[in-house]
């Protein structure tokens, strides 16, 4: 089996809240892990062979540029208790839009897992995968309350976005 390491700094996740006033978005590079599996010669993933892939996030690195927003959302996220969030994923497959692949997650934030579907695409540059795809969560689901700052209220939907790059062990 392949084993592809994400290339540190090269990686996002941003995420972005909806509020009463105005967005709130906020993103991160610190995203570490690897992605086993197998390609065929043109660069097709071979899913019926075994694959996964296996990703931290440290909360704490997530930052929107408002220190207010970022220490109430670090406090409503417990980030001494709960430093990471882990993203597993299980089992892929092709989806039904050419150029398209669908996959089984599981999230693992607050100390709440939850699982789900999601579509993504994959490109193959050379001996890289560049992988994106977005999921919104609901953040009460992590049993996380929506933080409320004086006359701005947040919503609970949270839309994250994820780019990641990763790039294949050895020779």
């Amino acid at each position: 089996m392949t084993r592809f390491r994400l290339v540190p700094g090269s990686s996002t996740i941003s995420t972005e809240m909806r509020s009463s006033m105005h967005p709130i978005i906020a993103e991160t590079r610190a995203l570490v892990g690897t992605i086993d599996g197998e390609l065929d010669e043109d660069g097709v993933p071979r899913f019926e062979l075994e694959h996964g892939a296996s990703l931290q996030l440290a909360v704490g690195t997530m930052k929107s540029g408002h220190r207010l927003q970022d220490m109430e959302m670090q406090r409503r996220l417990d980030v001494r208790r709960y430093p990471q969030i882990e993203v597993v994923v299980d089992r892929a497959g092709q989806a039904s839009r050419p150029g398209r692949y669908r996959a089984s997650v599981k999230v693992t934030a607050h100390g709440r897992t939850r699982s789900f579907d999601e579509d993504f695409s994959m490109q193959v540059e050379g001996r890289r995968l560049v992988i994106e795809g977005e999921h919104t969560f609901d953040m009460r689901d992590f049993d996380v309350n929506p933080p409320n700052f004086l006359a701005l209220k947040v919503h609970p939907e949270v839309r994250v976005r994820a780019r990641i790059v990763a790039e294949q062990d050895g020779p």
